[in-house]
């Protein structure tokens, strides 16, 4: 694949890919990634304040990308304000053609900035649900999501859900927003090497096809309390219940639960597992369940579905543009309905038509069809 346009400048506000490990810094490394792989004819600069130990090889070093750090003591220090107000003059003073900012926001200043401006939307939750957010956060997010939107050129929409809250809560043009997917990492489309898979199962005390996985930060929203109800109610013998996520005070809610029907023996938490470990947790699974009541996107039912493990999937927000016809789908507070699922997952049958049709599913979300998506919405 390649472009045969002139060679331009690309800059990137890549805060979260040196720095977040979870839904943001990994869809910032997949743009980042794919553009430099695919593109290699264009300069990319990254801007980023700092970059934690674990991402210092995200970007091997590479003629045609620069990291862009502030340099300064006074940058150094007050890092946030260095990202915030310092980088559409840098961009003007390097002359960049185009600035992607991939997590909601724009530097201030940018409407100044004489290239292309692009941003990424990934969800308006906190303004379709405020009360996930306290008070401050909403205001600060009103803010900074509706400069990005107004000041940018294009809009890329995470998915046709979100595509359609940039254009009814921050009253932006339809004409102006694009929707493009991502994929997943691609540590999840690599075949299952079956003696490392079972050596992390054995770490974390699993069976095979024993369990059933449950991946997502522990809060209201991913709705878990649903899923451990449904498991409770199912009481598929031999079958455990796994949440791998980081914990919030939601959890203590789970814990009760688990207490009250003593469920302490089957039930594990797992909120610190090595990332390249969760494709063995994925494949080996009985079944994996996302029961989030609104999304932006939903990686994990692209990672499972990847993976080859059957997912059952809350039908709502962008969910169902993720799973297609690919998954089983259950209304978000239907207990009833996702015991039902978990019981049907039993027939072998079903288990294999619903994974064969998850990993033609997961075709249409690989690197290779998306990239040309982004190139498009570069202009170049």
């Amino acid at each position: 694949m390649s472009s045969k346009q002139q060679p331009l400048k690309i800059a990137f506000d890549a805060k979260r890919a040196f720095n977040n490990s979870t839904g943001l810094g990994n869809y910032a490394r997949f743009v980042i990634r794919t553009l430099v792989h695919y593109y290699p004819q264009h300069t990319y600069y990254l801007f980023t304040p700092q970059i934690a130990p674990q991402f210092a090889d995200f970007m091997l070093p590479l003629p045609n990308v620069k990291i862009v750090s502030p340099q300064s003591l006074i940058g150094k220090t007050f890092a946030s304000l260095w990202r915030t107000y310092a980088i559409s003059n840098i961009c003007t003073v390097l002359g960049i053609d185009v600035y992607w900012g991939l997590s909601n926001e724009l530097p201030v200043g940018m409407e100044h900035f004489n290239g292309k401006k692009i941003v990424t939307i990934h969800d308006l939750i906190f303004l379709r649900y405020p009360g996930y957010y306290n008070n401050i956060d909403r205001y600060i997010y009103q803010r900074k999501f509706s400069y990005a939107a107004r000041v940018a050129n294009c809009i890329v929409a995470a998915s046709n859900q979100t595509a359609v809250d940039v254009h009814t809560f921050l009253s932006q043009p339809q004409e102006k927003i694009t929707t493009i997917y991502q994929d997943c990492d691609p540590i999840f489309r690599k075949d299952s090497a079956e003696q490392n898979d079972m050596l992390v199962l054995e770490k974390n005390g699993l069976q095979r096809a024993q369990y059933i996985l449950c991946v997502g930060t522990i809060e209201s929203r991913k709705n878990q309390q649903v899923v451990l109800e449904a498991f409770h109610q199912a009481a598929i013998k031999g079958i455990k219940l796994v949440f791998v996520g980081r914990k919030t005070a939601y959890v203590s809610v789970l814990e009760r639960y688990i207490i009250k029907h003593n469920l302490e023996d089957r039930v594990l938490f797992i909120d610190n597992l090595p990332h390249q470990h969760l494709p063995a947790l994925y494949h080996l699974a009985y079944a994996s369940v996302y029961a989030s009541k609104f999304e932006g996107f939903g990686i994990p039912i692209l990672e499972a579905m990847c993976c080859g493990v059957p997912v059952i999937a809350a039908a709502t927000s962008s969910l169902t543009e993720v799973g297609g016809e690919a998954c089983l789908y259950f209304a978000p507070d239907d207990v009833p309905s996702l015991v039902s699922h978990l019981h049907n997952l039993a027939d072998a049958d079903m288990r294999s038509t619903i994974i064969q049709n998850g990993l033609v599913r997961a075709e249409s979300f690989k690197t290779d069809v998306i990239a040309p998506q982004m190139l498009n919405v570069l202009g170049i």
